[in-house]
């Protein structure tokens, strides 16, 4: 028997571990003659080529793992497949498909079953039931189809243990037994058993399944207790992810450390490996003092609790290597009679400075989340959430719209709660009673130019000095969207230099009407002095982002065009920065570099100011610019930027 496990993901850097959680569960319990492999392509990809490489692998059972991404596509394309390949049993499982089964049955004849939640039992059962020729009674946490016209009538074949329940839908019956037994984790096969290439890609892991929390708008909130992984156990899966080549590790327990302990240990053995890996594939002829300034280790992705971080944590986390972690933490929403709404205890105020702290103290990258559409928070309720979490200035500020999932205490209570949302996948909210859906389209858009700017980390500086004088960040994104609503950007796609264009053009020309929003001394600035310290702040992101080719001419420094260093002039000075031997102390690589090669990977840059200490003031009651100003090296490593600012004595 051929059996084809297939995925849709989002995008190709994505992986899917249910697919390799029942191939490996199926290669433990199956027979020899099952031929098990998975297929895994991108929602992004034609159906027509996706059905064809499924055609060409001429498989007799297909599985689909369905989420709220792909159920659209999956079902279009088991339709496809359906019209030509007749005889093959087709499959569906995962959150998207789980809590309604009967309901995709009876309106997708193209489907043979459904498998309820976890399906390392449940899957290598019903096909060892079809593998015999045998129906899908005894089989639990399945709901399949029976096909009145081929089989016995009810009462003949029904057996009298079965304690399910059957539907009748047109031609067929539809077989529901949703009592399932969850699998033993400590007893299943590693997932990442079958060597595959993983760089470039990002690899799911789980050490954990189930949640202590119970939030209205999760899935999680339909399932109690949490089952944990030995540790020992995850230790042979990560070795292997290592060596496959993964460099970010997403763990996609709900809530990393609900247990304090199992999260120490899965975190000091993640390291350990970690450490092994990187030791053994540093390049041999590499001096150790180069290997020491510039070590790669893969990273691990974890989804915390802001309220469990207590001082056990902190201690941890800032003893941790910073470049091996990054964390995610859901705030949802600030707003009290929100969060008890939705069953989420917690309050940001108590536990903000640890993550302000973890983000720049100990510099562990971490993404706060947000969520749009929840009860009982309206425009200025939600204004508040995204300032208090935008104070705390996260690597990365999530700002995403309620999903009412089906099953979720949040589906069930819509109406009380006068919830709006789309019918289809993947049911995102269209209004609230507080907010209108005008409102929500209006945030779709600050979310869009969010991530464009502060999320991209590309805009770093200039929006560190103009949001430290701005009276709100929310208010300055809304703005911001706005204007992009009035030149029709959101219509079109931009690239990096666009994106440094398109928010110099809305500085310039909306710098007098800024003046109402700015706070301190600003407010009353003379423009020519907002824009040129502006200027110089994007032109400090521009550089930080790749090596300059040109400088864009609106970026081209105001020292340069009004004279008060001559061009000629700056040219030499620039040469002789970067000809200087102090780098050699400075960057120890660049002695392996040849003239060519380091002025490649090279760009050296007058300022009419030290860009990072000015633009992290909170007010600039005296002008940074003097007419010395400040000299800087970018040196361009691959994916990393650095900058070193020239000794003053050495001008």
């Amino acid at each position: 028997m051929r059996i084809l496990l297939v995925g849709l993901n989002s995008r190709y850097v994505h992986t899917n571990l249910a697919l390799r959680c029942l191939r490996e569960a199926l290669k433990e319990e199956g027979q020899a003659d099952w031929n098990i492999s998975i297929r895994e392509f991108s929602i992004n990809e034609q159906i027509d080529n996706i059905a064809a490489e499924i055609y060409e692998e001429k498989p007799d059972l297909i599985g689909f793992s369905c989420y709220i991404w792909n159920i659209t596509q999956v079902l279009a394309l088991s339709k496809q497949l359906r019209l030509v390949m007749p005889q093959t049993y087709i499959l569906v499982g995962g959150p998207e498909v789980s809590y309604d089964g009967e309901n995709l049955l009876s309106y997708n004849p193209q489907i043979d079953a459904v498998i309820i939640g976890e399906g390392e039992c449940s899957v290598p059962s019903l096909i060892k039931a079809m593998s015999s020729e045998r129906l899908l009674w005894e089989v639990s946490g399945v709901v399949w189809r029976l096909r009145k016209g081929v089989q016995m009538v009810r009462q003949e074949i029904v057996p009298p243990e079965f304690k399910g329940e059957i539907l009748s839908y047109q031609e067929d019956f539809i077989v529901s037994n949703r009592s399932t037994t969850l699998p033993d984790i400590n007893k299943l096969p590693n997932p990442y058993a079958v060597e595959e290439d993983l760089n470039g890609r990002l690899a799911y892991i789980e050490t954990t399944r189930g949640c202590p929390y119970n939030c209205k708008f999760c899935i999680s909130s339909t399932f109690t207790g949490v089952r944990f992984l030995e540790p020992e156990r995850f230790r042979e899966t990560i070795k292997k992810l290592f060596q496959y080549g993964a460099g970010t590790i997403k763990f996609v327990d709900r809530t990393f450390n609900a247990n304090k302990k199992h999260g120490f240990e899965i975190l000091k053995i993640f390291k350990e490996e970690a450490e092994r890996y990187s030791e053994e594939e540093s390049p041999k002829d590499l001096s150790m003092e180069v290997k020491q300034k510039a070590p790669f280790y893969p990273r691990a992705h974890c989804e915390m609790a802001g309220e469990l971080l207590d001082e056990d944590w902190i201690q941890f986390l800032r003893d941790y290597p910073s470049d091996m972690i990054q964390l995610e933490i859901g705030v949802q929403s600030t707003h009290q009679p929100t969060l008890e709404a939705i069953s989420r205890p917690q309050s940001f105020a108590t536990w903000k400075e640890k993550v302000r702290y973890l983000q720049h103290t100990c510099n562990i990258p971490i993404h706060l989340d947000l969520i749009a559409g929840l009860p009982y928070e309206g425009w200025s309720e939600f204004t508040r959430s995204f300032n208090e979490v935008y104070e705390v200035k996260p690597d990365n500020l999530q700002l995403g719209f309620l999903k009412v999932l089906k099953g979720s205490e949040i589906w069930k209570k819509s109406e009380e709660f006068g919830l709006v949302y789309s019918p289809d996948p993947p049911y995102t909210v269209l209004e609230t009673k507080e907010l209108s859906h005008g409102d929500i389209l209006a945030l779709k858009k600050i979310e869009e130019v969010l991530g464009k700017y502060y999320n991209s980390g590309r805009f770093k500086y200039i929006l560190e000095y103009v949001l430290s004088n701005y009276n709100s960040a929310f208010d300055f994104y809304h703005a911001f969207s706005e204007y992009w609503q009035s030149q029709n950007w959101f219509r079109r796609e931009w690239n990096r230099r666009d994106l440094f264009s398109n928010l110099w053009e809305y500085l310039s020309r909306s710098v007098g009407l800024m003046s109402n929003r700015l706070n301190g001394s600003l407010a009353s600035e003379p423009r020519e002095r907002l824009t040129s310290v502006w200027k110089e702040a994007l032109r400090f992101d521009f550089l930080m982002n790749e090596r300059p080719g040109q400088i864009p001419e609106f970026l081209i420094s105001d020292y340069t065009s009004n004279n008060i260093i001559p061009a000629d002039k700056i040219l030499e000075i620039s040469d002789r920065i970067r000809k200087d031997p102090i780098w050699q102390e400075i960057i120890p690589e660049s002695k392996l570099m040849d003239r060519r090669q380091w002025a490649r990977a090279t760009a050296v840059e007058r300022f009419g100011f030290e860009v990072p200490k000015y633009c992290s003031r909170r007010l600039l009651e005296d002008s940074p610019i003097n007419e010395q100003g400040a000299w800087y090296l970018f040196y361009y490593t691959g994916k990393e930027v650095k900058f070193f600012i020239y000794p003053e004595q050495k001008n």
